[in-house]
């Protein structure tokens, strides 16, 4: 049976699940550093024939799959609904502008680039990367590119292996790269089903879906069954848009069929079964991926869909690269707080510290800077205000200590 949690009635659920990236997160040095992560961007699906539809007549396979993983029922594109704009958003985690640049790649023609730095490249250069661990693929097109920020950029631009005609082709070439490359990093995107949508047919529209759901099967089952991934990947399926609700033929504005679309997670660390209807959208993808694989998505404006982490799964893994901790919180008091929250913590040494305070909903409420502190065991005092001292709601909030390279946080209630 389904677990349904939302956003009033899952409150514990979600300082676990909070709670549990802020422990694992990159500051932490216990981030999912060996997992891998496969991303699947489905584009033009409107959530109608998808999941949305109770009885998943298109989508088998990956109905079975959100059985043993976890959907977002209210998950939407919440800025352009066409995909040259909603694909570089799901990149970057943001509403990213795009520019043009003289393509050498395409011989020299124009080809869009995003403004914002994209997943491909924090993943890259945080981690130290090869292109040969960040590969996607697609049809054979001159693709898009990433960024051209200076601190980022070419230098850091995924692998793109742009081969074969339609989705059935893009996957058999996915298939060779798992086996040939076993990249940490994976994007598949598959493109037919908008263009069949495109189309007006719609026995044609429906079969692309199949088609498209189908691939989506196999490609889990491939990673299963290759001792490189199993157990230890998350995969994530998306769309970029829905379309129409009025006419499957188009898409593009502000209609609930071209915003509403999925996400289904499943791997190590997901909540088997869950169905979380917290609202989330496009940009919250790149900081989940970040999550996952342990670098931080600077630039981006969504937040890691924390609500979908298994906080019991996965603690074996993560011993063998715990480290020593230089920071203890060692205490919050009086918990529930009306007035003051005393914040005892110590360090050991001279790294940079500080502690922040967040919501439930992931949102930085507070924070305050404590290199001044120096080592030793401290006391820092919060009222209970914002960074504008304006009064907060009673609730649940998580404080994290954390440095350069370590965090822990624990949950506190103010009450009113």
């Amino acid at each position: 049976m389904k677990k349904c949690y939302t956003s009033q009635s899952g409150r514990i659920f979600v300082i676990l699940s909070f709670f549990m990236l802020l422990v694992l997160s990159p500051a932490a040095g216990t981030a999912y550093v060996k997992e891998h992560v496969v991303l699947v961007i489905i584009d033009g699906l409107r959530y109608s024939e998808g999941l949305g539809d109770v009885n998943h007549a298109h989508v088998p396979y990956m109905a079975a799959l959100a059985e043993q993983g976890a959907i977002v029922s209210n998950f939407q594109n919440d800025g352009f609904t066409y995909t040259s704009r909603a694909i570089p958003a799901i990149w970057c985690g943001a509403w990213t502008d795009i520019n043009t640049f003289n393509d050498p790649d395409c011989d020299g023609s124009s080809n869009n680039t995003s403004e914002l730095p994209t997943v491909f490249e924090y993943y890259r250069k945080q981690l130290s990367r090869p292109a040969e661990d960040c590969v996607y693929t697609l049809k054979a097109l001159c693709p898009w590119k990433a960024s051209l920020d200076p601190d980022y950029g070419m230098d850091y631009w995924p692998l793109y292996h742009s081969v074969g005609y339609t989705d059935t082709d893009v996957w058999h070439e996915t298939e060779q790269v798992i086996s040939d490359l076993a990249p940490h990093f994976l994007l598949m995107y598959l493109a037919d089903v908008d263009s069949k949508g495109h189309s007006g047919i719609w026995d044609d529209y429906l079969n692309a879906i199949s088609i498209a759901d189908s691939l989506v099967g196999e490609l889990w089952n491939t990673l299963q069954a290759d001792t490189a991934y199993a157990g230890k990947t998350t995969m994530l399926v998306t769309n970029d848009h829905g379309r129409h609700d009025y006419n499957f033929q188009g898409h593009g504005d502000d209609c609930m069929g071209c915003r509403h679309i999925q996400l289904l997670a499943i791997g190590p660390g997901i909540h088997s079964g869950l169905v979380s209807d917290i609202p989330r959208t496009i940009p919250d993808i790149a900081p989940t991926i970040g999550a996952l694989l342990g670098f931080e998505t600077e630039d981006a404006t969504g937040t890691a869909m924390t609500e979908l982490f298994d906080p019991t799964a996965g603690t074996e893994k993560h011993e063998e690269i715990k480290m020593p901790s230089s920071i203890y919180l060692e205490r919050l008091y009086p918990s529930p707080f009306n007035s003051e929250l005393s914040i005892k913590y110590e360090a050991l040494d001279s790294h940079q510290a500080s502690i922040s305070i967040f919501n439930l909903q992931g949102k930085q409420v507070w924070t305050r800077d404590l290199s001044s502190a120096g080592p030793g065991s401290h006391t820092l005092k919060w009222d209970g205000r914002d960074e504008n001292q304006a009064e907060l709601s009673a609730g649940i909030f998580i404080v994290q200590l954390s440095n350069q390279r370590f965090s822990q946080a624990q949950k506190v209630i103010l009450l009113k």
